[in-house]
């Protein structure tokens, strides 16, 4: 279990890392995200057509850039869904922006958002690849 949660990690890091390098860059990505949102897939999920699915926040000044990257596990398998960017407006999250998600084999997109000081964001995504429905989230950041 150890070795494909490393394994796991050491995939999305490099599809991360190269997978839009005009839009994001390493240092845009926090260890504890990527670590903590590739434990809670590797260890919540059974997916039978993804390999992966990576929602990641990041926030400079009061930019915020949303990404995702889902890999199926057939470079033929499409994916087609939302990627949205919620706020937490007390206990509840509310969407504050939505891209639609379309393509085929491996799916990276960055895309960005001007923030409100002090609020909490977070993104999610809701997709379907192949057999697989997804619902994952990033974890929490505040602008």
């Amino acid at each position: 279990m150890v070795r494909k949660q490393i394994v796991a990690l050491a995939l999305a890091a490099v599809l991360l890392a190269t997978a839009n390098p005009g839009q994001i860059s390493a240092a845009e990505i926090t260890t504890d995200a990527l670590l903590q949102t590739t434990l809670e897939q590797t260890a919540t999920s059974r997916w039978a057509s993804t390999s992966m699915v990576v929602p990641s926040i990041s926030i400079s000044g009061k930019k915020i850039s949303v990404s995702v990257v889902i890999a199926p596990k057939s470079q033929t398998a499409s994916s087609r869904g939302t990627l949205y960017l919620e706020k937490k407006s007390g206990s509840k999250w509310i969407t504050v922006t939505s891209w639609s998600i379309n393509g085929t084999g491996t799916i990276s997109m960055t895309k960005t958002y001007r923030g409100t000081s002090g609020v909490t964001y977070r993104t999610r995504v809701v997709a379907t690849t192949g057999e697989d429905k997804i619902d994952a989230k990033s974890t929490e950041r505040t602008v």
